[in-house]
């Protein structure tokens, strides 16, 4: 599904495949039969593939429908989702249908004015009951069908399979605790923010990862370019977490669903471990070196333990710069490929080690072309990848997975973003 956005814009999900994959992609038979048959298709893929979504597919708010999107595939795929429009885009990484789960913990920021905070949500089975504890940075009235809903107050709702539904609010909703009777899919972010004060707006989105699927230990990349970077911590126990930037370490206590930022410039690398699962999201802001370059871009971190030993995915076009951080462990960083090609020195924007507990990792920005991307290694090493791009007054970023996965039976659920 596709939240709604503050300007007309071209919806895109781009599917990838180590070999060629047979794909089915479905819809509710109660969507409009208009934009059902726009959308229902088999294909094969051989390798990668664009599929632009119909613009009336974007979710209104506070509204049931059924806008949800069905991708089945016969081996592994990755699958990701791209809202891109004048001046603003937004991108995520979108998860199987069978790692789905029950419970997920909201991520978003503080709404600039006349702006708006996002949670979106969308049921696989029919007769799900949703339970929403709202958490609010500012306790103020959410207003929804005649009922005002302030902090900590809990929401209800059922959907039926594909049903989606829309919540909007002028304040931040990190912390926002979701539990359901059966797995759904939930997204969160803003519909357009401009952090800082800097630059203009972006739409920010990520597809959340099931809270009992979250890391406890993460390595957070800058973003290159003269873009810093806010970094977000959110708990979801009571949590002791640490953080180091240059060799500073510092301790942060926080209760269930609190959160807390910290800063980082384009020549910073963040090692932050927790006693208990986090959610690390990286926020990028605009260029300070490159003018009208770039804008905020949301992008959750995977984990050292969600990190995968290889990747094929596409890198959208139309943007002046892009290039994927790399988090390898120091000793394997020769091993690593792209496109089965040694990194060139010239292509690397930053570099640098980072110590997590008694083993070095190795942290990399490296530009790279649009269009199709592999990356491997060349024994098997294990590693985590981000992506990002920018553009006049835009950037994208999403990682390359946001999962610890064992077997891969590839159906994804999408909601427009």
């Amino acid at each position: 599904m596709f939240t709604k956005n503050v300007v007309a814009t071209v919806k895109a999900i781009y599917i990838t495949s180590e070999n060629g994959v047979e794909m089915n992609i479905s819809t509710s038979t109660q969507l409009d039969s208009t934009l059902k048959s726009q959308i229902d298709k088999s294909d094969e893929i051989p390798s990668n593939k664009q599929i632009i979504i119909p613009s009336d597919m974007e979710l209104d708010v506070f509204t049931k429908e059924f806008k949800s999107i069905l991708i089945e595939t016969s081996s592994d795929v990755f699958v990701i989702s791209h809202d891109d429009g004048y001046g603003t885009v937004g991108s995520t990484t979108h998860i199987p249908l069978h790692k789905l789960s029950t419970e997920y913990v909201v991520v978003s920021t503080e709404p600039d004015v006349n702006r708006k905070s996002q949670v979106a949500l969308a049921a696989i089975t029919d007769n799900t009951t949703i339970s929403i504890m709202f958490k609010m940075n500012r306790n103020v009235a959410l207003n929804i069908n005649g009922n005002a809903f302030y902090n900590n107050d809990i929401m209800d709702i059922t959907l039926h399979r594909f049903e989606t539904y829309l919540i909007e609010h002028e304040t931040d909703l990190s912390g926002t605790f979701i539990c359901s009777s059966y797995p759904i899919a939930a997204f969160s972010g803003n519909d357009c923010n401009k952090l800082e004060n800097m630059g203009a707006c972006d739409h920010l989105i990520e597809q959340l990862p099931p809270t009992r699927n979250i890391d406890k230990i993460y390595i957070v990349p800058p973003n290159a370019d003269g873009r810093d970077s806010i970094i977000k911590v959110l708990a979801i126990n009571d949590s002791t977490i640490y953080y180091e930037i240059d060799a500073g370490r510092r301790v942060v206590t926080l209760n269930s669903f609190e959160s807390f930022v910290t800063r980082i410039s384009s020549s910073q690398a963040c090692f932050v471990y927790s006693e208990n699962p986090i959610i690390v999201v990286n926020f990028g802001l605009k260029s300070k070196t490159l003018e009208d370059i770039a804008d905020p871009s949301m992008t959750i971190v995977p984990g050292i333990n969600q990190y995968l030993d290889y990747y094929k995915i596409v890198v959208p076009s139309g943007y002046d710069i892009n290039y994927v951080s790399i988090m390898i462990t120091e000793a394997s960083k020769d091993s690593l490929r792209i496109n089965n090609t040694r990194i060139s020195v010239g292509d690397v924007l930053f570099e640098k080690n980072v110590a997590a507990g008694n083993v070095t990792y190795n942290v990399r920005s490296i530009r790279v072309k649009e269009g199709e991307l592999s990356a491997s290694t060349v024994y098997g090493e294990r590693f985590g990848l981000m992506f990002s791009g920018v553009t006049y007054y835009e950037a994208y970023g999403f990682s390359g997975n946001s999962l610890t996965l064992e077997d891969l039976s590839w159906n994804f659920l999408i909601i427009s973003v």
